[in-house]
């Protein structure tokens, strides 16, 4: 897990970057793809924050914006994980229990097959009534 988050961190700041450099839309298609691959993983709000946290601080740091403005950008960032970690523990959990009642992955691909199969016999043009 921590290295699916690492790599995420690293596309993260990798897609800020490119926002910042106005890249446009195409930066904010990467960005809500970088979404999908969050919930693909697995990932949560918390690790997204974190990445978010990073690759603000990375982007900024060569800018050189004041020591006031970087504690005050920081604790903001803190304060919003904060507030966020509630909202993460009923994610976990909430992810735990469709897991828990999720069919076994066999079934899963079996049911699929099934659905499949059903799906082919109801569109075969040589089944269709006259």
């Amino acid at each position: 897990m921590r290295a699916q988050t690492a790599l995420f961190s690293r596309q993260y700041r990798a897609a800020l970057r490119d926002h910042f450099l106005g890249t446009g839309e195409a930066a904010l298609a990467r960005a809500y793809e970088l979404g999908r691959t969050a919930i693909d993983r697995r990932l949560g709000l918390v690790p997204i924050l974190r990445a978010h946290q990073d690759a603000i601080q990375a982007v900024l740091r060569p800018t050189h914006p004041t020591n006031e403005t970087l504690k005050r950008l920081m604790a903001a960032e803190d304060f919003l994980t904060e507030v966020l970690s509630s909202f993460e523990m009923t994610y976990r959990g909430y992810m735990a229990l469709l897991e828990d009642h999720r069919p076994p992955h066999h079934e899963r691909r079996s049911s699929h097959k099934r659905h499949d199969r059903h799906t082919r016999r109801s569109n075969d043009p040589r089944r269709s009534k006259p």
